[in-house]
C-alpha cells in the first residue's frame, strides 16, 4: 500500500484547509508578467529588467503602477500602465500560460481526500476567471480575487475572506505562497505558510516552511507536517 491509498483510512478535518495563491504559485505566469512588463515600458521608451520585475512581485497593482510611472517619469496619465499591463495579460494567459509542475496532482489529491481548497490572488477577477478556466470544473471550494476585498495582499484580508466562505477557522489553514507580499497576508491573517521562493529570499518565521519547489510536495507530506488538517477514524 503507497501512502496515498493509506490515506483512504484518513478523516479530513472539515475546520481546515488548504489556500493557494494563484501567479508563480500554480500558474507559470511570472514569466509572462515579465514580458508583458518589458513590452509595456519598452512602448515608453524605457528599459524594464528582472530587477524591476522584483521590486515588484506579488502586488499589489498600485504599488506596480506607481513603480512604473516613476521609471517612466510619468509619461502617462495616472492608471495607465495597469490597465495596459492587464490588457497584454489577458492574451499572454490565455495563449502562452503553462502551469506549475505537479500543481494539479497536489489540487486532485486535495479533491480525492475532502479537503477544501481555495484560489487566493492579487490579480483581477477577469484575469483570475481565464486562470481558473485552465483547471478542471470545480477544482476550488472558493476563489478570492483583488476585486473582491477592499484591501489585498500584503493585507491578510483575502486570505481572512478565503477561510470565511470555506466556513474554517484561518488557524487551522495552510497557505502556498511565493512572493514576500503573499506570504505576509498569510502570516498576519494567522495561517501556517509554505513558502516556495521565487527570486526571494524568504524569511524566518516560526508559522513558515520553506521549500524550494511545489514538485516536491504531495498531499501526505502536507498532513504529515501538518496533522490538525485530519483526523483519524476511531477504531471499532
Amino acid at each position: 500500500m503507497n501512502s496515498f491509498s493509506a490515506l483512504s483510512e484518513t478523516l479530513v478535518n472539515a475546520d481546515g484547509a488548504i489556500l493557494f495563491d494563484m501567479d508563480g504559485t500554480l500558474i507559470d505566469s511570472e514569466p509572462l508578467w515579465l514580458k508583458a512588463e518589458i513590452e509595456i515600458m519598452a512602448e515608453v521608451g524605457c528599459n524594464w529588467d528582472q530587477q524591476d520585475q522584483i521590486n515588484c512581485l506579488g502586488g499589489p497593482a498600485e504599488r506596480t503602477e506607481l513603480y512604473m510611472q516613476e521609471r517612466s517619469k510619468n509619461i502617462k496619465p495616472s492608471g495607465y500602465f495597469i490597465e495596459r499591463l492587464f490588457q497584454v495579460m489577458k492574451e499572454k494567459i490565455t495563449n502562452e500560460l503553462e502551469l506549475i509542475p505537479n500543481a494539479l496532482d497536489l489540487l486532485k489529491e486535495c479533491k480525492d481526500l475532502g479537503i477544501k481548497t481555495a484560489l487566493v490572488t492579487a490579480s483581477r477577477g477577469d484575469l483570475m476567471r481565464i486562470v481558473l478556466k485552465r483547471f478542471p470544473p470545480n477544482t476550488f471550494d472558493t476563489a478570492i480575487s483583488r476585486d473582491d476585498v477592499a484591501k489585498t495582499k500584503p493585507d491578510p484580508a483575502p486570505y481572512l475572506l478565503a477561510a470565511k466562505q470555506l466556513s474554517v477557522d484561518i488557524s487551522n489553514c495552510i497557505v502556498f505562497e511565493d512572493s514576500l507580499t503573499g506570504i505576509e497576508s498569510g502570516l498576519r491573517a494567522g495561517a501556517k505558510v509554505i513558502g516556495i521562493p521565487h527570486l526571494v529570499q524568504m524569511p524566518d518565521h516560526s508559522d513558515l516552511r520553506v521549500i524550494s519547489s511545489l514538485s516536491e510536495i504531495n498531499i501526505s507530506k502536507v498532513l504529515n507536517w501538518y496533522p490538525f488538517l485530519t483526523s483519524r477514524a476511531e477504531s471499532k
